[in-house]
This record gives structure tokens, C-alpha cells and sequence, in this order.
């Protein structure tokens, strides 16, 4: 038997090892990712448990469906939205839109330097996590970074808003997630 083929295939081996330990580290991660969805009672005082997250209720997971702003400004919504996008590992628009909110709330003093980390994350061609935007408005962004204010990513943020409201939010109500949650609280969603 020749050694090279015995080799070969014990790489291939652990290729598939490593395929499958992955598959299964994902399947893991993403069950982690959603166990808030699943029913459970208030851990009783004292028995060192921390408490289960919030649940949506009804109400919450139905608003969802009307449009974007209503998940994008639920606590609930917001977290099930991100999770779901990084299931499909396109988690950066949502990520940019965050920080573009918490961005507008911070002291003037920190705008520059926040301003720079926003833009060096998410802006700047060949950002770790860039975002996909028209080169318009990535120029008038780059611009506005001469002399930044609170006001330095709203055309870039509402870019990503709208390409997010056409592409990954009707994804989400589509998925299996959002649909066994509606299930849950009885609440009938239109044909996708």
C-alpha cells in the first residue's frame, strides 16, 4: 500500500472531521443563539439561576411584521433580528445601523474618536465589516469625516436601513424563526 495515498486519505479524514465538528459547533451555537424563544418559568429566589431575557409578547412579535422601525426599535425584535442575521453571517448592516444610533447619543468629546472607529469598521473600503454602499454616499461620508458631528453616517445609515428593509428584514419574516415564534403566540402570518 503506498504511504502518500494512506496520507491523503487520512487528511481527507480529518477534513471531514473538522467539516462535521464545525457543522455541529454552528448547530450549537445558533440553538444557544435562540433559546430565549423557548418557553420557560422564572427561575425561583435563591436558586442561583440567573434570570431567562425577556420574552416578546404577542403584541411585540406581530408589530414586527408591519415594518422594519417596529423590530429595528424593539429590545426583543432587535436581538432576534441580529441573531438571525448572524446565522447567516450578514450581520454587518444591522451591526453599522447600531452603531450609528448609539453614535448620535455620545458627548461630544468622544465624537471623533467614535466617528473614526465607526467609519474604519464599517465605511472604509476594505472595512473589516464593510457595508454595501453607493460610492456616493461612501464619499460623502468620507467628506463629513473632515469635521465629524452626530450627523456624519444619517445618509450612509439610511442607505443601509433601505437596503435592509428590501433584502434581509423580508428574509426574516420568511424564516423558520420568526414563523414558529408567531406560532407560539397563535398569530396567522400572510403566505411567503
Amino acid at each position: 500500500m503506498d504511504v502518500g495515498l494512506s496520507s491523503s486519505d487520512e487528511r481527507l479524514d480529518q477534513k471531514d472531521a473538522d467539516k462535521q465538528k464545525k457543522k455541529r459547533d454552528i448547530a450549537k451555537d445558533v440553538k444557544e443563539k435562540f433559546s430565549f424563544l423557548r418557553l420557560h418559568g422564572d427561575p425561583s429566589p435563591g436558586s442561583g439561576k440567573e434570570p431567562k431575557p425577556s420574552r416578546p409578547n404577542a403584541g411585540a412579535v406581530r408589530s414586527w411584521s408591519t415594518s422594519l422601525d417596529a423590530l429595528l426599535h424593539d429590545k426583543n425584535g432587535l436581538k432576534l433580528f441580529k441573531e438571525f442575521l448572524a446565522s447567516e453571517f450578514s450581520e454587518e448592516n444591522l451591526e453599522f445601523w447600531i452603531a450609528c444610533e448609539e453614535y448620535k447619543g455620545i458627548e461630544q468629546s468622544k465624537l471623533v474618536a467614535q466617528a473614526q472607529k465607526i467609519y474604519t469598521d464599517f465605511v472604509a473600503i476594505q472595512a473589516p465589516r464593510e457595508i454595501n454602499l453607493d460610492s456616493q454616499t461612501r464619499e460623502l461620508t468620507a467628506a463629513k469625516m473632515v469635521k465629524p458631528d452626530h450627523q456624519t453616517f444619517d445618509l450612509a445609515q439610511k442607505r443601509i436601513q433601505s437596503l435592509m428593509e428590501k433584502d434581509s428584514y423580508p428574509r426574516f419574516l420568511r424564516s423558520d424563526v420568526y414563523h414558529r415564534l408567531a406560532a407560539q403566540f397563535k398569530i396567522s402570518l400572510p403566505p411567503t
